[in-house]
């Protein structure tokens, strides 16, 4: 019987050094600065990318991998009997998924089951970890693909952004395209929906990220039980303390069994900027 090899993008923000440690492999999107590119995570990474945001004359733009480059890494990683669960920033916020699919018909000798995560960064990241658990666990394809429909349905992402016009320059605004000129002394709550596209939640009053905290977190409590296990992640658009708030705060109200805090890299920073917060999670043992 052979194994279960997970691949997934660079758009999930997951740390390369723990995709490494879990056995990840990971294929990179590309972020473009007038005629300079560099591929996210191993040629520009967080930091760099905002510094380059501050100084550069060119607003940032992406482009996702090829068919062809998902095809090396899925032959790259699977040996003969081997399977491979890919998983991938929304098809509703990047063609990196169609991609991904269409490089399956371009290896048809392998097992290759390609899944829409429906959200984006950490919030795909979160599968990504509980897919190379089980994995690691000797779990078939087919339980870890059912077990990521599973979580996919009852994850949860939230986040805010300091303005409005990084989603917009891009055309990732989806339905929180009427709160554009509204936000003079309010801060949006956004969300990636079910039909994973950026959604928006609510308005948050006042400029500073301490009513943002308190609202991110009081929405994690809307959603799960009190005092419940939880696995989450908080990312952030350089913004380091704030995250860490966040995830010190989660910590006293929950048994949280994993948590990362990480920033948002050059794709996923290119359209929400710099001061973006986010919180993502999902209530252990509770399926639909």
């Amino acid at each position: 019987m052979g194994k279960v090899r997970v691949v997934t993008d660079s758009a999930s923000d997951m740390p390369v050094e723990l995709l490494k440690e879990i056995g990840v492999s990971m294929v990179p999107l590309t972020v473009h600065f007038g005629d300079d590119q560099f591929q996210d995570a191993l040629e520009m990474t967080a930091e760099e990318f905002y510094g380059t945001l501050e100084s550069s004359p060119h607003h940032p733009r992406t482009s996702q991998p090829s068919p062809n480059d998902f095809a090396q890494c899925y032959q790259g990683v699977a040996s003969e009997g081997d399977s491979v669960i890919s998983i991938h920033l929304s098809s509703g916020l990047s063609g990196t998924y169609q991609a991904a699919e269409l490089a399956k018909t371009l290896v048809p000798d392998l097992d290759v089951h390609v899944v829409d995560s429906r959200t984006g960064s950490l919030g795909y990241g979160l599968m990504v970890m509980e897919a190379a658990r089980m994995a690691e666990a000797g779990a078939s394809v087919e339980d870890i693909v059912r077990s990521l429909k599973d979580v996919r349905s009852r994850l949860f992402l939230h986040f805010s952004v300091d303005t409005l016009e990084y989603l917009r320059k891009n055309g990732r605004i989806g339905g929180a395209a009427h709160l554009l000129g509204t936000l003079l002394s309010m801060k949006p709550i956004l969300t990636v929906g079910e039909d994973g596209y950026v959604a928006p939640v609510e308005r948050v009053r006042g400029k500073g990220r301490r009513k943002v905290t308190k609202r991110l977190l009081e929405l994690v409590q809307e959603h799960t039980s009190p005092g419940a296990t939880i696995r989450c992640a908080v990312m952030h658009g350089n913004a380091q303390e704030d995250a860490e708030l966040i995830l010190n705060e989660l910590k006293k109200l929950y048994q949280v069994e994993y948590s990362l805090v990480a920033p948002l890299g050059a794709i996923i920073g290119t359209h929400v900027g710099p001061g973006t917060l986010g919180v993502t999670f999902y209530e252990c043992g509770k399926s639909q």
